[in-house]
């Protein structure tokens, strides 16, 4: 699944360079006829129209969305600037239900920096989306605080359901529960965005069953979803005993594909000298990338039998995708019958257990991962359930409107996962385990003894 929700997800680390870091504000100032918001809505929608393959998939009701489309076109009678007319478009975001769809700015990573060095600065708080309450989670960029865990009740007056409701209503995503673990690392641009630009933040909060308010001034420092993060990082393997071995891969891309496929085999290796017995493939962090990454890099090792990564698939033929035989602007649906067969005589091949961790931030070709190993008995899937869902959306096309300047998202195919059931649910875990949004490790710990009991 080509650079898909990671490139959502990370708009930040792989965006254009066309523009200096101020002029992603100033951007925002422009000032748009009524006629030119117009165009860029029915330049939009026929885009959609010759990129999706089905809107009826994900969208709950595509008259209800016309007609939403067609009320802001008629209510559309006086001049605006970009940021207005985003907030006004970006309700489609929720309405979409799919984390591959959204429209937003060009740049998601140069507006805050700009933010950051031009205008007044950042909400200064790391935040926990749940169940539409927000809590404090740490300082913006990670330092810790003594507010962590304090439910947030206003912010400069505003009572947090309002604000919660504004900025839910804008996060794309595939349920409730994938928009709410966006907006927790979103929440401060989106606060920019969509509430107001502000050097200080009345905060009204709850600790420990007592209510206090205080001030703080805004940040200047960048929140940790878009910071650049290394490949150590990304990529870790680590034994956790004699017989337990812990392999983290938070994304499926790195643009040295070689150098993942020679990490995942020195891994694999080291697994083998070690006669490790479990292996835990940590992908909750995981927003997806290219397919490729986790079959070559990782079901090379593990799987024992002939798999396919989906069932069925519709897709929609577009000019740059269309093979011999197919007409544009068709949309094809059919089963997919190319199994890929593991090689036999691999000399580092895993037959242990494997157990691998999914949870709220596991999507697009994670999902598609842990769909395959669960579909074909790789391993157990473990933790909580993914937030986006299990039949997975997929090679994204970008539009850029032509007045605005804003960027649209859109799929072109839509895959079942391989064993055809599932349709409108998460990936389920075969063992359930509570995820501590505050310690990641709390998690493996408990798998690890688990084996061991």
């Amino acid at each position: 699944m080509k650079k898909t929700i990671f490139i959502i997800l990370l708009f930040v680390t792989f965006s254009s360079n066309t523009l200096l870091a101020n002029d992603s504000i100033k951007s925002l100032e422009k000032i748009l006829t009524p006629e030119q918001m117009n165009e860029d809505l029915k330049s939009w929608r026929d885009w959609l129209t010759n990129t999706h393959p089905d809107l009826n998939i994900r969208i709950d009701d595509l008259a209800q969305f016309d007609a939403n489309i067609k009320k802001i076109t008629n209510e559309t009678v006086r001049p605006a600037n970009v940021k207005t007319f985003l907030s006004e478009i970006s309700i489609f975001n929720s309405q979409f239900n799919d984390g591959h769809m959204n429209i937003m700015v060009q740049s998601q990573g140069k507006l805050i920096n700009a933010i950051v060095k031009e205008d007044n600065g950042l909400f200064p708080f790391e935040v926990i989306v749940s169940k539409e309450k927000v809590y404090i989670s740490t300082k913006l960029g990670g330092a810790s605080s003594p507010l962590t865990m304090a439910e947030i009740s206003s912010i400069n007056g505003m009572a947090i359901a309002d604000i919660y409701g504004k900025l839910i209503t804008r996060m794309y995503g595939d349920s409730t529960r994938h928009r709410e673990s966006l907006l927790s690392d979103k929440f401060a641009l989106f606060y920019w965005l969509f509430i107001k630009q502000s050097d200080s933040f009345s905060i009204v909060y709850k600790k420990a069953g007592k209510t206090e308010e205080r001030v703080f001034q805004s940040t200047r420092s960048l929140p940790k979803a878009i910071s650049n993060e290394s490949f150590e990082e990304l990529f870790k393997f680590e034994l956790l005993d004699d017989k337990q071995a812990l392999l983290t891969i938070n994304l499926f891309w790195w643009q040295d594909k070689e150098r993942f496929y020679q990490f995942t085999r020195n891994a694999f290796q080291t697994i083998k000298d070690s006669n490790i017995e479990h292996l835990i493939i940590d992908v909750r962090k995981n927003p997806g990338g290219d397919d490729d990454m986790w079959k070559n890099g990782l079901l090379t090792y593990i799987a024992d039998k002939p798999y396919r990564h989906t069932s069925r698939y519709t897709k929609k033929i577009i000019a740059k995708y269309m093979d011999e035989g197919e007409t544009e602007g068709d949309v094809v649906t059919a089963d997919y019958d190319k199994f890929e067969a593991p090689l036999d005589n691999e000399p580092l091949k895993f037959k242990g257990k494997v157990s691998v961790v999914v949870g709220k931030v596991t999507y697009s070709s994670a999902i598609v991962f842990a769909n395959t190993v669960q579909d074909f008995g790789f391993g157990k899937i473990v933790g909580e359930a993914s937030a986006g869902y299990s039949w997975q959306t997929g090679g994204i096309q970008f539009f850029t409107f032509p007045h605005s300047g804003l960027k649209a998202v859109s799929p072109r195919f839509y895959l079942s996962r391989p064993s055809g059931n599932g349709r409108g649910q998460p990936v389920l875990p075969d063992f359930p385990l509570y995820d501590n949004p505050l310690n990641e490790r709390d998690l493996v710990n408990e798998i690890v003894n688990k084996y061991d009991k």
